[in-house]
């Protein structure tokens, strides 16, 4: 399997490890959120909490395979 070394790619993939270094940090000194849906009425229980589907992360970046 050959490595794409260009220029462009080697940047790609800087950036891409300077994001996940970021986010590691900032997950790092995140504190757990109270469950507030449990103090709330049934009745008042819309839709203020995320589903799965609302933040879908993608696996690869866009025009690139494997």
């Amino acid at each position: 399997m050959k490595v794409d070394m260009s220029s462009r790619a080697v940047t790609v993939r800087l950036k891409r490890v300077s994001q996940l270094r970021r986010l590691c940090l900032a997950l790092g000194k995140a504190r757990p959120v109270p469950n507030q849906a449990a103090s709330l009425n049934p009745s008042e229980q819309t839709e203020s909490s995320c589903s799965e589907t609302d933040e879908a992360i993608p696996t690869q970046a866009p025009g690139h395979s494997r």
